[in-house]
């Protein structure tokens, strides 16, 4: 807070002495020092580098089993480290939670470096999901957890989809691939059903924000392929059909428990955005190489997220 304002506040008798004392005592307790967390930021960053590429050096002479304790220890020592400082300040816990997590990740792919394994894709990131979301979903409070978790759900669920079709399946019902691309959609709600139930309400409403970029940008990504002829509708069968039928729904039913959840003029803004998205979805099957039709929809479709932006504030 600056002491400028302060001071201008209390001369135009908005605020009285005791209170902006309150106020100073109140920031100085909470502030958020951004220059010095950059610095401490950039200097883990360098280390880590100087780290890796020591261990890059000499990867090949350290045995795999090796290579996985220090590893596995590294997650130990990790998490013994968010339990001591539990209480410490927010921006700690969320930095510990990502790295935790990134840790827990890449020791998937080690153990398969190791011992060369060929498990899909699929398999080790929907691992990974299994056992990080209740330390992410209960203790992440900023954009660092929510986007880590975000990715790694939508990750997972779009590498079971390219392992169920990317072999030539054509018996994969259509319905289940739109299902396993859509189904991100649904953290809209769920997220927003949250925000008003937790301690965390910023963490929520981060999450929320998230999975609503990542309707917003498959939804213009469709139009943008449509235009171009390369829309994943182009075959117009009734697979297609099916497969865009069951996305538009999912983004309908998030919609409306949007709109329930959150009743306020910006949980209904996000509502209206779903809703177009499904719609526009739709339309965007019937569009497959109709340049124009699909920049005017492009078009119209961010028009309706501009209007909702104003209506919502």
């Amino acid at each position: 807070m600056s002491e400028r304002k302060l001071k201008a506040w209390q001369e135009a008798g908005l605020i009285d002495a005791p209170t902006a004392d309150r106020i100073r005592i109140w920031e100085a307790q909470h502030e958020r020092p951004l220059a010095l967390w950059s610095i401490v930021g950039i200097a883990a960053l360098a280390i880590a580098l100087g780290l890796i590429s020591v261990v890059a050096a000499n990867w090949d002479a350290i045995p795999g089993t090796t290579r996985l304790a220090i590893h596995l220890a590294l997650l130990a020592g990790m998490a013994a480290l968010l339990w001591w400082k539990r209480d410490a300040h927010p921006m700690v816990g969320e930095t510990g939670i990502f790295l935790f997590a990134a840790l827990g990740l890449t020791f998937f792919g080690h153990t398969g470096q190791v011992y060369q394994t060929s498990a899909p894709l699929w398999q080790p990131l929907a691992a990974w999901l299994l056992l990080f979301t209740p330390i992410m979903l209960l203790f992440g409070r900023g954009w660092l957890t929510a986007t880590g978790w975000f990715v790694g759900l939508a990750g997972t669920l779009q590498a079971y989809a390219d392992y169920l079709f990317g072999f030539g399946n054509v018996d994969v019902s259509p319905a289940l691939w739109g299902t396993l691309t859509a189904l991100p959609i649904l953290v809209v709600a769920a997220a927003a059903a949250m925000r008003s139930r937790s301690t965390r309400p910023d963490f929520w409403r981060r999450l929320e924000q998230i999975a609503l970029i990542y309707t917003v940008a498959g939804t213009s990504l469709l139009l943008i392929a449509s235009g171009f002829g390369d829309g994943p509708w182009e075959s117009g069968d009734g697979k297609a059909l099916t497969a865009c039928v069951t996305q538009s729904a999912i983004a309908a039913l998030a919609a409306a428990f949007t709109f329930i959840l959150r009743p306020s003029a910006s949980g209904k803004s996000v509502a209206l955005v779903l809703a177009a998205s499904a719609v526009v979805n739709l339309l965007g099957y019937t569009l497959a190489d109709k340049d124009v039709a699909a920049a005017i929809l492009f078009m119209l479709f961010w028009l309706a997220i501009a209007a909702a932006a104003l209506r919502g504030g």
